[in-house]
Formats: C-alpha cells, sequence, structure tokens
C-alpha cells in the first residue's frame, strides 16, 4: 500500500509541487510570526527579579527659596537628616514593611544608566555591563530581591549596608562566569579610585515584565546618612488604600521643614501605564496571529476538499474491492502528512542554513534550541490543520455510495 501511495504521489507530481509550495509558505509564516511574537512574550515566563505586589512610589523634593514656605537651615546636612526622619515616620506606620532610597531603583521606567565594572587586581579589559540601581540596603526587602547563591534576605541586605555591590547572573555581553566575580574587586569604568568588592550574585532586575536583553543588573549602595532620591515603600497585603488615605491626611508624613514627599503612585499603576503600549502591541500580534491561522486552514480545507472531490471514485474503487474506511482514511492522511514533511524540509534547510551561517546576523534574541523549539510547535500546528482540513472531506467522500460514486466512469 505504501508502494502504491509514492507511485500515486510521483504520478501527481504537479498538483503535489504547488501543494508542496503552499505549505512550504504556510509554515513560514506561521514560524516567523511564533518567533516574533515569543521574543516579545518570553520575558512573562522568565522571573522579573523583584515583587512589584503592594510597592508604592514617592518622590523627594526641597522647598525653593523663592517661596514663603521656606526656612533657613544651617547645612545642607538637614536636608538628609529631615528626609531620613520623614522615613522613620512612614515606618512607623501600621501599614508599612519597610521603605527604601533609591536612584533609577524602580522598574518600568527604561532608564539606560548603565556602569562596566572591571576587575581591579587582573586588570581585564572586557567589562561586564549591567543596569546600574543605586539603593540604600532596605531595598532587598522592599522590592524582594533574591540570591542566587542562596543568600538570606538579612545577608544580602548587610553585604549593601558594608558597601559591597550585587550583580546579577544575566550579562550577554561578559564572556565569563559571572559567579567568578562574587568576592572579587573591581572598579567602574576608568575610575580607579573607587574599588569595591562584590558581594553575590542576584537574580536579575528587569526594566520590565517583557524586557529581557538590555543589561545585567549592579545593585550599588547608597550612604543611608547622606542619602537621597525616590523612595520605595512595601505596605503589607491588602493595606495600600489605608496607607494612601494616611499619608494624604497626615502632613507630618508628607513634609519636615523644607522636605516634602510627593507623587505617591503604586507600582502596579505604573507598570499599567509603562507596558500599555506592549501589550496593545501583542493584541495586535494576537489578532494577526488568529487571522493567519484562520486564512491558513480555510486554504488548506478548500485545497483537499477540492483534492478529495477529484478522488471520489477512487475512494469509491478501493471500498468496492474491501478496503475499510479506516484504511482509506489513513492513506488519505498520509499523502497529506508526507507532503508536510517535504515541505518542512525544504523550509528548514533553507532557513537553517541562514542561521547557522551567520547567527549574529540575525540577532533575534533568541537561541538556537527555542528557533527549533518554536519550528515544532509550527509543524504540529499545521498538521493538525491538515488533519482537520482532511477529516470532513474525507468523511463526505467516503458516505457516498460506491455505485452512485462510479455512475459516470
Amino acid at each position: 500500500m505504501k508502494r502504491n501511495l509514492f507511485k500515486q504521489m510521483r504520478n501527481e507530481w504537479r498538483d503535489n509541487v504547488w501543494l508542496i509550495i503552499e505549505l512550504m509558505v504556510v509554515c513560514l509564516a506561521i514560524w516567523i510570526i511564533m518567533v516574533l511574537l515569543f521574543v516579545r512574550t518570553e520575558g512573562l515566563f522568565t522571573p522579573r527579579g523583584y515583587n512589584p505586589d503592594n510597592v508604592y512610589s514617592l518622590s523627594a523634593n526641597t522647598v525653593p527659596k523663592e517661596s514663603t514656605d521656606y526656612i533657613e537651615l544651617e547645612s545642607d546636612d538637614d536636608y538628609f537628616a529631615d528626609l531620613k526622619t520623614l522615613i522613620g515616620r512612614i515606618k512607623d506606620n501600621p501599614n508599612v514593611e519597610d521603605v527604601t532610597i533609591h536612584w533609577n531603583g524602580l522598574p518600568y521606567n527604561y532608564d539606560h544608566s548603565g556602569n562596566r565594572l572591571f576587575l581591579f587586581e587582573e586588570r581585564d579589559t572586557i567589562g561586564y555591563y549591567g543596569n546600574r540601581r543605586t539603593v540604600t540596603p532596605d531595598y532587598i526587602k522592599v522590592m524582594g530581591i533574591t540570591s542566587k547563591t542562596g543568600a538570606t534576605t538579612d545577608q544580602l541586605v548587610e553585604m549593601l549596608r558594608q558597601g559591597e555591590i550585587l550583580i546579577s547572573d544575566d550579562n550577554q555581553e561578559y564572556p565569563g562566569d559571572p559567579y567568578k566575580l562574587k568576592g572579587k574587586k573591581v572598579i567602574f569604568g576608568n575610575d580607579s579610585s573607587t574599588v569595591m568588592r562584590v558581594g553575590d550574585i542576584i537574580q536579575k532586575v528587569r526594566r520590565n515584565d517583557y524586557e529581557l536583553s538590555w543589561g545585567a543588573s549592579i545593585i550599588y549602595p547608597l550612604n543611608e546618612n547622606r542619602a537621597w532620591g525616590g523612595l520605595a515603600i512595601r505596605v503589607k497585603p491588602g493595606t495600600g488604600k489605608a496607607f494612601a488615605e494616611d499619608f494624604k491626611k497626615d502632613i507630618n508624613l508628607r513634609r519636615l521643614r523644607n522636605t516634602y514627599l510627593a507623587d505617591l503612585e503604586a507600582l502596579s499603576d505604573i507598570r499599567e501605564g509603562n507596558q500599555r503600549s506592549i501589550e496593545t502591541d501583542l493584541r495586535l500580534y494576537y489578532v494577526m496571529i488568529g487571522f493567519l491561522l484562520m486564512t491558513v486552514f480555510l486554504g488548506l480545507l478548500g485545497t483537499f476538499w477540492f483534492r478529495l472531490q477529484q478522488r471520489v471514485s477512487e475512494i469509491a474503487i478501493r471500498k468496492v474491492v474491501g478496503a475499510k474506511k479506516s484504511q482509506v482514511f489513513r492513506r488519505i492522511l498520509s499523502e497529506g502528512l508526507l507532503l508536510l514533511c517535504i515541505a518542512v524540509i525544504i523550509v528548514s534547510a533553507i532557513m537553517w542554513s541562514l542561521i547557522l551561517t551567520d547567527f549574529e546576523m540575525i540577532n533575534i534574541g533568541l537561541e538556537w534550541y527555542k528557533i527549533l523549539a518554536l519550528e515544532a510547535v509550527t509543524v504540529i500546528l499545521v498538521a493538525v490543520g491538515i488533519i482537520i482540513s482532511l477529516w470532513w472531506p474525507a468523511k463526505k467522500a467516503m458516505a457516498i455510495e460506491p455505485a452512485i460514486a462510479i455512475k459516470d466512469e
């Protein structure tokens, strides 16, 4: 039966060539869209490196000297002391767990503040590049930063308090093993005047839920006694609204002399505004994929329906000579899947020759095994479409009585 199938396909090679070309185009189109979609959504399946739930943002500001509310202070140190006092008051609020001061510490802001670390003693020339987040030690607790080596939260806090930095294990530009940097002395760029020690390796703090590729993460300690910047506040679960009401009503939480806090906003709201355009684009991708799959499957259904209508008499003859419906259906299905295999082999040979020849030129941000997995998903989708497209026309064709099917022969 297999020999007869191959012989029949060879005799009908002209029609099969056009169907193979159609399947090649279908596979290639779905494969490309699957890759593009996965690139945009891979971050959703990857740890963010932080916990944005129940986190609020505040900005620290000062009253200008021109204002009638301005109070003359003895020195600039009073500003740092006043901000520290305000933070202490916020910590005393029953709804608050922890507070931190930061520069570029929160995600969802697309800040490109980066630094390159170089080993101090080895005098290496290939640096470790990361997105620098300058923070006070309690940042670890507020944002839920986790160690990749088993260090506890308190240990990470103490490392920052001792003046050590934390780096992530993800750095596509760095050729070495980031874990080997732990405990090493490093400098930032060409500034050899400041030597710091790498305390631990942490989970990368990504800039949003979707982005993966931009830089690693460097957590840089900020002096708690002379710290100034934005505030990040972690409240107890379910108490966000209560804290917002307390902050609104109690001026002692908002202002001390010339220092005042403003712009209270939930990190979840910042995330929603930041990612709105990305999610709009993704919905467009989903619509495109749905429309493409529907068009493809309708096209396959029409193509195979037409092919099977031309073979109604052939199916009838096979039934007359004793072939069972299951045998006829397996033959029809085998032909469709065999044509798909030929199309996939040709497409794979062309595309993988391009990918493996110059993988960096393709630069789609995916490892080769992920591209291969997406190709497998594409083949499965098309195969399911072929099976569905063949099942209904084949069922209708086999339901015709042989005498009716071959009366015109």
